[in-house]
């Protein structure tokens, strides 16, 4: 496997076909300079940029994926005593191509992964699709966004259930919706855990307002013209560790995982030992987010949130000739070859 990132920096990673190319930085892992070469994808290939929290833009050809849309960063008291309203000044510089956007992925209802789905759902490609819970659906039905919700809740699989594939853009990708979990945000505190068993009346303003419903984990297939299977992506923004997140029986027999988009919970189950999906997913990239302090603003570099210890992290999960970690900066962008 190699990989490359624009603006001068590369790097090997080991025996292997699939090509990688990364532009933008990532974050503590420092590489060395190769002058000249830049990440442009090609029509097989699959780009993969991450933006923030758990905001990934997934690009095939003409077909675009976006994950848990939110960009707008507020000081921790905003964010827990005043409104969250989606910030235009903050979402602009990060968000382009948004009507190639055939789907929007919701891994939960929490203001940090949907906050900011209001202001980009009128720019979304016009057969878009958001696939969520059920309580994102209730969350935001004051709105009457342009962009249908659809809830997942009862096509989810797991490690026992199957669970139903949805195709999205005329059939050229497929999404599998998987169960998940999520942590306690900070020690014993979990908060606004509720699932909406009926509409709000009132479109959200307030953290408290977006409640967690069911967490979802997702399979991303691009797929080629005769069916077959181009790229396989597997997004999990939040994760309690297994079988949260894990992926039906001989799913992954038909096809393995070229990337896993991980939460960082999943770095600290691993860190200290304890099986995780990605020992199912066999996944030659790993790339974690929701790392970073997304009560900063991006003006800043990007840091650690309270329950990650970087540090620690790049000490116990090593690269080897299998598999690759990375914790990106913001504005990370890879170029996964066509194969």
């Amino acid at each position: 496997m190699g990989w490359v990132r624009a603006n001068g920096c590369g790097a090997r990673l080991g025996a292997g076909t699939l090509g990688l190319l990364l532009a933008g930085c990532a974050a503590h892992k420092p590489l060395p300079l190769h002058p000249g070469e830049e990440a442009i994808a090609g029509p097989e290939d699959l780009e993969v940029e991450w933006t923030g929290v758990g905001a990934f833009f997934l690009r095939h050809g003409d077909i675009s994926v976006l994950t848990d849309p939110y960009w707008s960063h507020y000081p921790v008291l905003r964010a827990g005593f005043g409104t969250v309203p989606p910030d235009p000044v903050q979402i602009d510089p990060w968000v382009s191509g948004l009507d190639e956007v055939r789907a929007v992925l919701v891994g939960h209802g929490h203001y940090d992964h949907i906050s900011d789905l209001p202001y980009i759902a009128p720019q979304l490609h016009p057969d878009a699709v958001v696939l969520a819970s059920q309580t994102v659906a209730h969350t935001f039905a004051p709105l009457d966004l342009p962009v249908p919700i659809h809830p997942v809740n009862a096509q989810r699989g797991d490690h026992e259930q199957p669970g139903e594939w949805i195709g999205i853009a005329d059939g050229r990708a497929r999404v599998l919706p998987l169960r998940s979990g999520h942590p306690n945000q900070w020690l014993f505190f979990h908060l606004w855990t509720k699932r909406l068993s009926a509409d709000r009346h009132r479109p959200p303003r307030r953290v408290g307002h977006f409640q967690e419903g069911e967490t979802l984990a997702f399979l991303v297939d691009f797929l080629a013209e005769d069916g077959a299977i181009r790229h396989r992506v597997y997004v999990q923004t939040s994760s309690t560790g297994l079988p949260a997140g894990a992926v039906p029986p001989g799913v992954l027999d038909e096809r393995p995982v070229d990337v896993a988009l991980m939460a960082m919970d999943v770095a600290n189950y691993a860190a200290d030992g304890q099986p995780t999906v990605l020992d199912q997913l066999g996944a030659p990239l790993v790339v974690f987010c929701h790392w970073e302090d997304f009560f900063r603003s991006k003006e800043k570099p990007p840091r650690e949130i309270v329950k990650v210890d970087l540090h620690r992290l790049r000490k116990a999960l090593v690269d080897t000739e299998q598999v690759t970690y990375i914790f990106p900066a913001w504005g990370a962008r890879f170029v996964i070859n066509g194969r």
